[in-house]
């Protein structure tokens, strides 16, 4: 009786073990998947984009379409969504945010957004 237990809890650590061992060994993979992805090129482009809309000052315009920090964070949150669309709705993309006030940088009330995609 002693032996079956030895050997159903030797076979229950080893599945643990094993599974443990495969999933980390399976988050490298992606890991390094994600880390190859980005090319110069891509980075390049993205930064330009950024750059084209001519100012992202915390305090700029948050309306436009083509200027400023509101139509740069409505362009990276497309792009968010675009990519998640590609992967078959892998990434979860939304904004976050928070009035900050009373800072000398941001004197008065400021809603600050950052775009998350997790």
């Amino acid at each position: 009786m002693k032996s079956v237990k030895a050997t159903i809890l030797s076979i229950l650590f080893a599945t643990v073990f094993l599974g443990s061992t495969l999933a980390q060994t399976l988050q490298m993979e992606v890991l390094r998947e994600i880390g190859a992805a980005p090319s110069a090129e891509r980075i390049e482009a993205d930064i330009t984009t950024l750059v084209e809309f001519g100012t992202r000052h915390t305090l700029s315009d948050t309306t436009s379409d083509t200027r400023g920090i509101g139509a740069a964070r409505r362009w990276i949150k497309a792009e968010f969504e675009r990519i998640s669309a590609d992967c078959g709705g892998c990434l979860e993309v939304f904004y976050v945010s928070d009035v900050i006030e009373g800072t000398r940088r941001i004197p008065e009330p400021t809603n600050v957004v950052n775009v998350v995609a997790i």
